[in-house]
């Protein structure tokens, strides 16, 4: 019990709930490594890599000085590749680790990685596993992205005397529901940074309220607005925009299930309408592709799956493209694009990422993650909202006429490039402490 007795000494106690969370994620580890083996088993983590996990890596860690982003999945970790370029050009000694959770986010990092820049998975939020992490690599700054609140992890960091910052912090409704109910763990928590740059507004409030002291909140600002477009294989669009010559297309990206029923019943209804519409589905989650051919194989007949290289031909309806890191991809080959994650309550996913090629963008009301953007994309004539799919065919069909997409997406390009690089207050701050 020693080792916990020194977690809870100092000169301010840990308030009950920490306490607790604390023991258990000392005293029951082999259950967590229980719960970690099913998601193995669910396909929810890398066999090869299951020990990084564990803070157990393969990889030494480079000398010099090192800057370390801990992210969640995709989106959070190319929003932090444009803040390394930055601070890479202010000083190239500079190395730098990122860590995800998912699965996703290694496959799609794997391509982009920058120099001097490696990647590992995350470990779990346990006593042996943050302190075999963080003494292997013991980074010269922590900076954690957006909210990846891991209270065992932050305090092993903070333990060994590492400057912690909080980028991009996003909080919603529901999580500062929770927060609030245990308010002296929260303000013990997030009174660990050194620094903190919230998403936006109501976020930045919600920190100020669970205790956070307003000189460390040094700036509103999402990084998303200024990272870099999607990449994409220029080879393969050419050879896609001859396989689709002669289809009219449009996209639905990063969609979840309760919306794919939605999207094909549009794109049945436009089918039937004019046998050139083709929607491209790109599912959140690849690992869903075969699932959701069997949910939506009583609704349309023509089905091909781009993960097992299926042709597209003349009855094809759907082209389900159940791969990693393409959307940027399928962004450049249409003109129109639904975002999903905004017909069902998960509060939207990233619209700079279209924007960036000039897509018209349709969207649901469910959009609380990118509440500012999507407000003011709206506001500007460049965005739709759809509730249904009698919407969806209505707007996808006014898109096709007249270049209404091109002069839409043309819209929010301009609004995204018009951004101002607001990072550089971002750059100071993690250099001050490097």
């Amino acid at each position: 019990m020693q080792e916990l007795k020194d977690e809870s000494a100092g000169s301010e106690r840990r308030p009950l709930v920490l306490f607790i969370y604390l023991f258990v994620t000392r005293y029951f580890e082999t259950f967590l490594l229980l719960i970690l083996r099913y998601r193995l088993f669910l396909g929810k983590e890398d066999k090869d890599r299951i020990n990084e996990r564990k803070g157990v890596s393969k990889l030494r860690r480079p000398g010099g000085r090192l800057v370390w982003f801990n992210a969640a999945s995709v989106g959070e970790v190319l929003s932090v590749l444009q803040l390394i370029k930055l601070l890479k050009n202010k000083d190239e000694r500079l190395n730098f680790l990122i860590t995800s959770t998912t699965v996703n986010s290694a496959a799609i990092i794997k391509n982009v990685i920058p120099e001097n820049c490696q990647h590992q998975f995350s470990p779990i939020d346990t006593f042996t596993a943050t302190r075999a992490f963080i003494d292997h690599w013991h980074p010269d700054v922590a900076i954690f992205v957006e909210s990846e609140f891991w209270p065992r992890l932050l305090l092993e960091t903070k333990k060994q005397k590492i400057p912690l910052g909080l980028i991009n912090a996003r909080m919603e409704r529901r999580s500062f529901e929770k927060w609030k109910k245990v308010n002296q763990t929260a303000k013990r928590v997030i009174s660990l940074f050194n620094f903190v740059f919230a998403q936006d507004e109501t976020t930045a409030n919600r920190l100020v309220s669970l205790g956070m002291r307003e000189e460390v909140l040094l700036g509103v600002f999402s990084i998303k607005e200024q990272a870099q477009p999607l990449s994409f294989d220029v080879e393969e669009l050419e050879r896609l925009r001859h396989t689709f010559l002669d289809r009219k297309i449009w996209v639905a990206a990063s969609t979840h299930p309760g919306e794919e029923e939605i999207l094909a019943e549009a794109q049945k209804k436009l089918y039937s309408y004019d046998k050139k519409y083709l929607l491209i589905l790109v599912p959140r989650h690849p690992e869903r592709g075969q699932s959701i051919v069997r949910s939506l194989a009583g609704m349309v007949k023509g089905i091909a799956l781009r993960s097992k290289g299926h042709p597209v031909q003349e009855g094809t309806e759907i082209y389900l493209a159940d791969t990693l890191g393409e959307l940027g991809l399928w962004y450049n080959l249409s003109d129109i694009a639904f975002l999903g994650g905004t017909m069902v309550d998960v509060g939207g996913h990233n619209p700079y990422e279209p924007c960036r090629f000039g897509t018209a963008i349709m969207h649901g009301s469910f959009v609380h993650n990118f509440q500012k953007i999507f407000d003011l994309l709206h506001s500007k004539g460049a965005s739709i909202i759809v509730n249904d799919a009698d919407c969806l065919v209505k707007q996808v069909k006014f898109l096709n006429r007249d270049k209404k997409a091109n002069e839409i997406g043309l819209k929010g390009m301009k609004l995204v490039n018009s951004f101002t690089d607001k990072s550089r207050p971002i750059i100071e701050a993690i250099h001050s402490l490097i």
